[in-house]
């Protein structure tokens, strides 16, 4: 009788773990930056983003002739993306020829491949000046465009107002992680200068913000994988998706059985 009841108990405890196990997230799995303390360090300056082919660029000119704000206004190109759920649509802008240069009214080519926005805007200036000299100029990065997909609350295409935007900033848009996100292992997915590179990032390690990839760049895409407990809370009906957890549990009975008949 005493063996019986044991067996009971054996199983009961052993059914329990297992289907507590099933879908559920551990507490440690759900938490961030793990380990930070109060202090203050040091901010490492962000990259210096430089013009590639491809890149859309605003160019805003203001001027007290009309004229010159009316030609540039008049020779925008439409290929980019705006924001939110429009990202990949068009927008107006110059755009980066495949020989790294833009067309501009008044001084015409100007190579653009490789200097920064400020760099770009003050040899504009310099050479728009010689033809309007109250002329002031304004570029910046049309196409500063971010995708988050995988297990965040809003997976999407977001454009960028500015030239700056670290992957916690980039995960805040998104709506945070799901309950489900693998927060140690986020892939970077970065196309530039003709290069493709894969880097994963661990959001739960205070070292992400040493990362040279914790500020992203142009058309990065940023992907969360789900945890191992999403299958089980998903997949299937309940046969399914707990049959490798009862058959152990049935063959650990039989055993425990046969030996307690002996």
């Amino acid at each position: 009788m005493k063996q019986k009841y044991l067996l009971k108990v054996i199983l009961c405890a052993a059914l329990c773990t297992a289907l507590n196990s099933c879908g559920s997230v551990k507490h440690s799995e759900m938490l961030m930056l793990q380990g930070m303390s109060n202090r203050a360090t040091a901010i490492a300056s962000p990259p210096v983003l430089r013009i590639q082919s491809d890149d859309i660029l605003s160019i805003q000119v203001a001027s007290r002739n009309p004229e010159t704000v009316a030609a540039f206004e008049m020779k925008k190109e439409e290929k980019g993306a705006s924001s939110g759920e429009q990202a990949l649509g068009q927008q107006e802008g110059y755009r980066v020829d495949e020989a790294g240069s833009i067309y501009l009214p008044f001084i015409g080519r100007v190579y653009a491949a490789g200097k920064t926005v400020l760099e770009l805007r003050e040899e504009i200036t310099a050479k728009l000046v010689a033809f309007f000299p109250d002329a002031t100029v304004q570029v910046r990065f049309q196409n500063f465009r971010v995708t988050l997909i995988g297990e965040v609350t809003r997976p999407n295409a977001y454009i960028i107002p500015n030239e700056h935007l670290n992957i916690l900033e980039a995960l805040g848009m998104a709506g945070d992680f799901t309950p489900y996100a693998r927060r140690n292992s986020v892939l970077i997915m970065r196309e530039r200068n003709q290069k493709r590179e894969f880097v994963r990032l661990n959001t739960q390690d205070t070292t992400l913000f040493k990362s040279p990839y914790f500020y992203l760049s142009p058309n990065d895409v940023v992907y969360v994988e789900p945890l191992k407990a999403k299958q089980y809370a998903t997949e299937g009906d309940f046969l399914s998706r707990y049959s490798n957890i009862f058959l152990p549990l049935v063959s650990l009975a039989t055993f425990v059985l046969g030996i307690s008949l002996k």
